[in-house]
């Protein structure tokens, strides 16, 4: 929790007491190896701040799984679309090693967010982490050449090896495991 502190303090200039009130809505939430954070077809009604662990975003594509995202220690975790349009949800997302993560019922936010309008800055920062994030993959993924899509995600997450299995790699950046070992071995 101390590091969820440390980050609510530094990134939102959040006071001990505000601090305080923002803890009392999470709880802790461990997850297992392959334990499912959300399935497709579920209503997602959680955020959750990943204090330890890992997760994978994909969805089955003609019997595919098909990497989506990744989301590690100190990322948030949610699905947006089934979250803010409660609509089922079309992605999976699972733990892919012992996770534990801080987790918040969409309703308690809501309800902080008018008690404590300041909240609203996590909630902002949060969307546009995720906004962010999803056009800079759908323009690499337009615009870029396997290599290319390889080198930005390098420069974004560059322990992603030591974090993701290579076949999810190879599948986030829609190309084949072969294909990426190719890529490296130039590299």
């Amino acid at each position: 929790m101390k590091k969820f502190n440390i980050y609510l303090q530094n990134k939102f200039d959040f006071s001990e007491n505000e601090i305080q009130r923002i803890m009392d809505c999470f709880s802790v939430k461990t997850f297992k190896k392959k334990e499912f954070f959300l399935k497709e077809g579920q209503y997602c009604r959680n955020v959750g701040f990943i204090k330890k662990g890992s997760f994978l975003y994909y969805q089955i594509v003609e019997g595919e799984e098909k990497v989506c995202d990744f989301a590690f220690e100190n990322d948030w975790i949610t699905h947006y679309k089934s979250l803010l349009s409660n609509t089922p949800s079309e992605m999976n997302i699972r733990s892919f090693q012992d996770s534990e993560i801080l987790l918040m019922d969409m309703s308690k936010m809501e309800s902080l967010s008018q008690k404590l309008p300041k909240v609203n800055s996590i909630r902002t920062t949060m969307a546009e982490e995720y906004f962010t994030k999803s056009a800079q993959r759908a323009t690499n993924l337009t615009l870029l050449n396997a290599k290319g899509r390889y080198m930005a995600l390098l420069k974004d997450i560059p322990d992603i090896h030591q974090k993701v299995p290579q076949y999810h790699i190879a599948s986030f950046l829609g190309i084949k495991p072969q294909s990426l070992s190719r890529i490296r071995a130039e590299k």
